[in-house]
């Protein structure tokens, strides 16, 4: 029998210019390459709508327990062709995001962090929609095609 209260699938569908617009707090682990855990971490996101330019600014700040913080600073908005793009000021290669079924993909390089920060890593994120107002973050580190590390968080909506 059909959950007349359940969300339909149009709104399950991962869409980063919309989620992101409300904050968001969330919590992590990383493993190595092996699945061993070797760090935790909490997020946090703020972000603001760029009425002048149509885009999604937002700031994706993580906090470790080893004591490093990293944050990121993303813009998701449409290019010429329509397609919404994202792009963050330390990734100097295109950022190819697309939408998979109700998921949503990010494929991009950077430097990985120490003992990898001269390597320039592959980031390949997959979100998904677990509801409304939560999504899980999958981001794997690849380097020549084998997976070195993999993050696995997820953001929850702050709601007032």
């Amino acid at each position: 029998m059909m959950d007349l209260g359940a969300p339909s699938a149009d709104e399950l569908a991962f869409r980063p210019d919309h989620f992101f617009l409300a904050p968001t707090t969330g919590r992590g682990v990383v493993r190595d390459g092996l699945g061993r855990i070797i760090d935790r971490c909490g997020v946090t996101t703020r972000g603001d709508w760029d009425h002048t330019r149509g885009a999604l600014h937002f700031d994706e700040t993580f906090t470790y327990q080893n004591g490093r913080e990293e944050t990121l600073s993303w813009t998701f908005g449409p290019d010429a062709q329509g397609r919404m793009v994202a792009s963050e000021a330390s990734i100097t290669s295109p950022v190819r995001g697309w939408s998979d079924g109700q998921d949503y993909r990010l494929r991009f390089r950077r430097p990985g962090e120490p003992p990898l920060d001269k390597t320039r890593m592959l980031y390949d994120v997959h979100f998904t929609l677990m509801d409304v107002d939560t999504a899980l973050k999958i981001v794997r580190l690849k380097l020549f095609g084998v997976t070195m590390g993999v993050m696995t968080s997820y953001h929850r909506r702050v709601t007032a």
